[in-house]
């Protein structure tokens, strides 16, 4: 993988990181929005904008969630990605996705272990 892929991954490491805080939330409507995305139709690319929007907008009303650095930098880097590559989002969503779970168990995995 060359540097500028890595450098798009990372840029959107911020968004994951909020989708994946509203994934814990149990709002999966964006998620599942981006989930969807599947070409360069202009009303994929639509979906994946009112998606990241949504998200965003509730994710702004979250008190248990800190807004990560550099959030801006990767809605700019999102958008102007998606609009090449929309299936982009569906990535996103499943990373977001991936590492709400594995926030989840491992919290589950956590009260199991202090209850002992």
């Amino acid at each position: 993988m060359n540097n500028k892929t890595e450098q798009k991954k990372l840029s959107l490491e911020p968004l994951v990181h909020v989708l994946s805080c509203l994934a814990r939330e149990k709002y999966y409507g964006p998620l599942d929005r981006l989930a969807r995305v599947e070409d360069n139709d202009e009303f994929y690319v639509t979906t994946a904008m009112e998606a990241l929007y949504d998200a965003l907008r509730y994710f702004g009303t979250l008190e248990g969630c800190a807004r990560p650095e550099g959030l801006d930098e990767a809605v700019r880097a999102f958008a102007a990605l998606v609009k090449r590559r929309p299936a982009v989002a569906k990535e996103v969503a499943f990373k977001a996705l991936a590492k709400a779970v594995g926030g989840e168990r491992q919290a589950v995995k956590g009260r199991a272990s202090a209850a002992r």
